[in-house]
């Protein structure tokens, strides 16, 4: 006989606890009918600083805003019937990464969306 039954039946409890685990993760893994995509790298790499000289400078311009279904996500395309804004002197002078970027708002959470020059891309999102 074993002088140590319990022991051995919490190995048992504790190794089956793990597979299961592991097996959901599988499952749940190929349940997603999506492909699992890496996000898009940013394009510009802000200080929690320079975003915040960036939405104080421009959040009272008063520039119209972009649509609610506006572009958010880094790397997507932003439509050319979404109006791109440059962004003011002071931002370009106090964050010198961001001085080629133009900028729209989004209308219903005032996302700023920064947009690469090169490709109209999303490049960063400041909320």
């Amino acid at each position: 006989m074993l002088r140590y039954p319990s022991v051995l039946l919490i190995a048992i409890a504790f190794s089956f606890g793990i597979t299961l685990s592991l097996s959901e993760h599988v499952l749940l893994a190929q349940d997603t009918d999506k492909p699992a995509i890496a996000p898009q790298p940013r394009t510009i790499n802000l200080t929690q600083e320079q975003r915040f000289i960036i939405k104080e400078n421009v959040k009272d311009l008063g520039v119209p805003k972009a649509r609610k279904d506006a572009p958010e996500t880094i790397g997507d395309p932003v439509p050319q019937d979404i109006e791109l804004h440059s962004l003011p002197p002071e931002v370009a002078n106090k964050v010198q990464q961001a001085r080629s970027h133009s900028f729209f708002i989004k209308d219903g959470d005032n996302a700023i969306v920064l947009v690469s020059p090169n490709d109209r891309r999303v490049a960063d999102v400041i909320r």
